[in-house]
């Protein structure tokens, strides 16, 4: 049986090639998501990725996800952390654990590589219950953001990963720029 062979890699090392198939990847990953809401139609998402983490099946490149590292207000206070974004997984090899996989590999990165207190991602609430599967823990219903000078919230669910012996700060939650 063949296993999952992971890859994370700096965004700045990416090969053109490479780059043209994660651009792929992505879109067929999610093709299938309608929006309906027009603010959300509206966010312009960050293109600042640090690293991509990347699972290959015989040299296919099948599944990815995005990290990036930022500072962010909780509660009005400075809390880095690592950002999750663009989980896919190709609609062919979907429903076989790979992005869980995925997810696994990327944990032990930002602990041990990125050295992060905690992950952050927000998701649909359809997906709330893999991520918890995944170690992820439900934290808020919004979020807010700053977009062309602007002052934004999202009501989307925002979910935390304790990467450390350190607690989470109560308050609102303040991407300090635009969502990932």
């Amino acid at each position: 049986m063949n296993t999952l062979q992971i890859e994370i890699i700096s965004t700045d090392n990416i090969p053109a090639e490479l780059d043209k198939k994660i651009d792929q990847l992505d879109h067929l990953a999610f093709a299938d998501e309608q929006h309906d809401d027009p603010e959300f139609n509206s966010i312009d998402w960050s293109s600042h990725i640090e690293y991509m983490a990347l699972g290959y099946m015989d040299g296919e490149l099948v599944t990815l996800l995005g990290l990036l590292r930022r500072e962010l207000l909780v509660g009005g206070k400075p809390v880095w952390v690592v950002g999750i974004g663009g989980v896919g997984t190709h609609p062919n090899w979907q429903k076989r654990g790979f992005a869980s996989t995925l997810l696994q590999s990327a944990e032990k990165f930002m602990r041990e590589k990125m050295k992060a207190s905690f992950g952050l991602l927000i998701c649909a609430d359809e997906r709330r219950s893999f991520y918890g599967r995944n170690g992820w823990k439900h934290l808020a219903d919004e979020i807010f953001f700053t977009q062309d000078g602007q002052r934004r919230s999202l009501k989307t669910s925002v979910m935390i990963l304790p990467l450390a012996e350190q607690g989470w700060f109560a308050g609102e939650i303040d991407l300090c720029g635009l969502p990932w």
